[in-house]
């Protein structure tokens, strides 16, 4: 058996993911999910694994602040969306990758590239801390969205980034927010706006909203360290960030 684990922070992702790995490795023994770089940090101080699937966003920073704390020699596949730049850099450095939602053709062969390089003797060794770095500065220099392009009756209209106060999935759509308290449904999913979006003015709440820093009007204290947002224009759903993201939420907030 190899010995696995699974770092993301959306629980319904790491249930399928593993839910795949026993479909198409049932050699694979997940020993552990984790959904934060503290809590992967603490694990992997005390335990050995022999593959990785990393996530890169967590609920408390990226994971790339992992390494900056110890030292992994373990295979790593990372786990992302869109997201250009990561990419890049994965495939330059020969970094096993998954773009979400992943898929049985795309997991199977980062299993077999896996396996293929495990059987190797000679592992070329990886410093996943300057992987890290060369992409942060790569994000610096990201292009962020700037406008979205809605149908509104029978017209095509743009509404700035800067107008949007939130974005929210619900009954299988997404939809934006804007300051006006306008609501317009665009073809777009959370996962792929969150690569867009500039992470200093947007922030990913949870698995149903993305909202602006500009439309925070409050946060107040929710049972078990958890923050319940008020915004504005108000959201007829509850925003709750979970005790996991609350303190990602706080040093966001105070950037």
């Amino acid at each position: 058996m190899i010995d696995v684990l699974i770092v993301e922070d959306e629980m319904p992702s790491a249930r399928k993911l593993k839910a795949m790995l026993e479909a198409h490795a049932p050699d694979f023994n997940i020993v552990n999910i984790l959904d934060s770089v503290s809590s992967s940090i603490e694990f992997l101080k005390n335990n050995q694994v022999e593959l990785i699937f990393l996530d890169i966003h967590l609920a408390d920073g990226n994971s790339f602040e992992i390494f900056e704390t110890i030292t992994i020699s373990t295979p790593i596949i990372f786990t992302t969306a869109f997201d250009q730049y990561a990419i890049q850099a994965f495939d330059q450095n020969s970094i096993g990758y998954l773009l979400k939602p992943i898929s049985t053709e795309k997991l199977n062969a980062a299993i077999a590239k896996f396996r293929e390089q495990h059987e190797q003797k000679d592992k070329a060794a990886i410093d996943y801390q300057l992987l890290g770095k060369a992409i942060a500065q790569q994000h610096e220099q990201k292009e962020y969205r700037e406008r979205f392009m809605v149908h509104y009756r029978d017209k095509i209209k743009t509404i700035p980034v800067d107008d949007v106060a939130y974005i929210y999935a619900e009954n299988r759509g997404v939809f934006v927010c804007t300051k006006e308290g306008r609501i317009y449904d665009i073809n777009q999913t959370l996962e792929h706006l969150n690569e867009e979006l500039n992470p200093r003015q947007f922030f990913r709440a949870n698995r149903k909203f993305i909202v602006s820093i500009n439309a925070i009007v409050e946060a107040h204290l929710y049972s078990k360290s958890k923050l319940k947002l008020e915004l504005n224009p108000p959201s007829s759903n509850e925003v709750i960030i979970s005790s996991e993201k609350a303190s990602k939420f706080k040093k966001w907030l105070s950037k």
